[in-house]
Parts: structure tokens; C-alpha cells; sequence
């Protein structure tokens, strides 16, 4: 850590147009001026980084992801090889310019203490440990494996059925150090068990979810593809709707009215149906998104629903995290601004981190995660796209990366 001043175009994350010759100053860990460039802020021993035709950003944040590992350790190896894989693979995500998560899976936690002791480099992660899920649900790898067994070894489910499972399933996650929950309140696309608008728990099981998330500080997020059980869902309390494909317009305004948020995964929402190697089932699923999905997003800001970046990535050959920025350029091409995407990338994923008042954006006193990009994306979004696009990442004070 150290003095930084930090000059070019600036996007901050709040503001709705960019500052063409703009100022960032960082003294260690902490930003202390953003704004429209002046000499007079830059301290004395500061090393000036200019950003040339590029563009200073706040960090980015993914509100959906799978950190399994499965890519690099291989998807039959151990639990403890993806863990491993999954610590390798969280750096490439710090290289493509974010520097903060939220985790859906049982890595997460290790991932999160390891990364906050320094020990592997990687962004921040907000883990929320298993997604809860009924049996014969969107988590249910099925097959010839016992409910038992698949609880025991699935990395990003957890099978729970009536209201004391669910109560038991939701405070061991918080037991292992979740700061939120996720459940599967509908049907999927990837699930082979259910169709996409199943009503997946039931109300009183929801409830207990919610009631007990409540109860430790928190939220719940629920995967969302049909309507029917988003509607539950945000009936029975939950902040968070994760992905939202076929949302109708009485859940946008008991979103609208409960400041329920919205998150994307567009890009897989978009392209899945293209995906090869897709099993039938699923590829017969994947064509009803695109259409309905481009519907909720127009849904949702018509209604000033806070929206979300989530990219439901797990670093698969269709989902690498080095391209872990396409799902800004998804945002773009379902009908959102340039500036829309980015505020959803940066300070609304901040706000569902639980820590909007120390990131997401580019003022004075909040922490230090900065990116530089090499063009501006007010212009070609895609400059966002790829890992080698980001010139340069602080995190923390810290530079992560940087290719001036």
C-alpha cells in the first residue's frame, strides 16, 4: 500500500455520466479524492498511474458464481483437488477486474479465510455455502444416489424437505460461516429432474428459511426460472431473485414494492440454447430463455428494481472466468444502458454484499478496489468482456495487476 493518484476518464459507480479528466487519489488502503482532476489533491510522494485512453473504475462484483474448482482439478477428482483448483482459479477472476463475489458453494468459506488472510490472492468473497434445494429439485443430481449421498457429496447443493430440514440445512450453512442463503424456489434449466416452472419448497418451508436467515442478520436468494415460485417466494420474504427468467408483472411489483433486487446471469441466459453438448433435456429448456428473460429485465426497469450483475460462471468451457465480463455486455444487448450495467456491476452488487457503504464505487473514505479498463465502455461495453482488457486492479490499496 502506498500513494496513488490515479488520472483519465472516470466512471465512479454513482454518477450517471463519466468525468473525461478525472482524479482518483488513494492513500493506502483508502480512497481520499474522486472527482474532476486537480493538482492540488495529488499528496507529494504519490506515483501518478495514467489511464491514457482507458477508463478508472470501481471494482467489479459478481453477485452469482460457483467457485467448484471442477475445471482445473477435473471433474472426478477429489473435493479437496477442487478446492484446490477453485483457490488457483479465483486469481483469474482478480485478473478480469473483480474484486468482489458472492459464492454459491461449500469452497467458499475456505476460500473467503484464505483470501482474507492472504494467503491465496483473489477477490473478496461473500460466501453463502450450499444451495438449498428439495428433493428431486434443481440440486438433485438424481441418479442412482441416495438423498444421503448426494448430500454428502455435491459441492454446490444441499437436499432439505419439510421445515425442521430446512431449519437444520439453513444453520449448518451459517454453522461453516454462510452470510447469506440461497434456495431453489423453482424448477431449472441445467436440472434434468424438474421442469422450469415447478414450485420448488413449500410457503411454510420458505418462511422458515427466511425466518431464520432473518434471525442471523441476513437475506435469502432465491433461483428463480418460472414465475409462479418466484411469486411465492417474494411473498414468503426472501430480498434477492437470482437469474428471474420468466418473471410476470404482479412479482416485478411485489418486487418493486418489497425493494426486492434482481439478478442477472444474462449472458448464460442468453447463449445457453448455443451451448454445445448440452444433455436433450436441458437443451429443450434452454431455448424458452432468451425471449422471456429480455421481457423481465424491461419488467424490472420499467418497475426501478435495483438490478444486479450475476454471471452464474463456474469457469467451464462455456463459462470462463477469464470472459467473466460478458455479462456486461449481455446487460447491454437485453436492453440496459452502458451506465445500467456498470452501476449493476459495481454498486448494486456492493449493496447485496452488504457492504455498499465501503465499495462499489469511487468516493472519498470508501476502501480502495479500482479497475482500469483500455477503452471506454460508455462506447463499446465489450471492453469489459475479456480479462485482457483490464489494464490494471487494485484491491484494498493493493495493486493486484498492472500492465503500464
Amino acid at each position: 500500500m502506498g500513494f496513488y493518484a490515479l488520472k483519465g476518464r472516470v466512471i465512479d459507480g454513482v454518477s450517471d455520466t463519466a468525468i473525461e479528466n478525472g482524479l482518483v487519489v488513494v492513500i493506502n488502503d483508502t480512497i481520499k479524492y474522486a472527482g474532476i482532476y486537480n493538482e492540488k489533491e495529488i499528496p507529494e510522494k504519490a506515483e501518478i498511474i495514467d489511464a491514457g485512453n482507458g477508463t478508472i473504475m470501481p471494482g467489479f462484483i459478481d453477485c452469482h458464481i460457483h467457485l467448484c474448482g471442477e475445471v482445473t482439478a477435473g471433474q472426478k477428482s477429489t473435493r479437496y483437488d477442487k478446492l484446490l483448483g477453485a483457490a488457483y482459479e479465483i486469481g483469474i477472476l482478480l485478473d478480469a477486474g473483480f474484486t468482489g463475489l458472492r459464492d454459491m458453494s461449500v469452497n467458499g468459506f475456505a476460500l473467503q479465510r484464505a483470501v482474507n488472510r492472504s494467503y491465496l490472492r483473489g477477490p473478496r468473497i461473500m460466501p453463502g455455502g450450499r444451495l438449498l434445494s428439495i428433493t428431486g429439485g434443481h440440486c438433485d443430481t438424481a441418479g442412482d444416489a441416495t438423498k444421503e449421498e448426494v448430500n454428502a457429496t455435491n459441492l454446490t447443493g444441499r437436499l432439505c424437505d419439510g421445515v425442521d430440514e430446512c431449519i437444520l440445512a439453513t444453520r449448518e450453512n451459517f454453522r461453516q460461516g454462510a452470510k447469506f442463503i440461497k434456495v431453489c424456489a423453482t424448477g431449472g434449466v441445467s436440472s434434468i429432474t424438474d421442469n422450469v416452472d415447478d414450485v420448488q419448497f413449500s410457503f411454510e418451508e420458505l418462511k422458515a428459511i427466511v425466518d431464520e436467515a432473518k434471525r442471523h442478520g441476513t437475506y435469502v436468494a432465491a433461483h428463480c426460472t418460472g414465475n409462479t415460485g418466484a411469486l411465492q417466494a417474494v411473498k414468503a420474504g426472501v430480498k434477492c431473485i437470482e437469474h428471474g427468467v420468466m418473471l410476470g408483472p404482479e412479482t416485478i411489483d411485489l418486487m418493486a414494492e418489497n425493494d426486492v433486487s434482481l439478478v442477472t446471469t444474462l449472458y448464460i441466459s442468453l447463449n445457453v440454447a448455443n451451448f454445445p453438448g448440452l444433455h436433450p433435456v436441458v437443451a429443450e429448456k434452454a431455448k424458452l430463455c432468451a425471449e422471456a428473460n429480455i421481457k423481465t429485465i424491461e419488467m424490472a426497469r420499467k418497475a426501478g428494481i435495483r438490478i444486479a450483475l450475476g454471471t452464474d460462471f463456474s469457469n467451464s468451457e462455456n463459462t470462463p472466468y477469464a470472459k467473466h465480463g460478458r455479462e456486461f455486455a449481455a446487460m447491454v444487448q437485453a436492453g440496459m444502458t452502458p451506465m445500467e450495467a456498470i452501476k449493476a456491476g459495481t454498486i448494486n452488487g456492493a449493496y447485496l454484499m452488504k457492504c455498499q457503504d465501503k465499495l462499489g464505487s469511487l468516493e472519498a473514505n470508501k476502501l480502495a478496489d479500482i479497475v482500469i479498463t483500455d477503452g471506454n465502455p460508455l462506447e463499446d461495453i465489450s471492453c469489459l468482456a475479456d480479462k485482457d482488457h483490464i489494464k490494471f486492479v487494485m484491491k484494498n490499496g493493493v495493486i493486484e495487476k498492472t500492465m503500464f
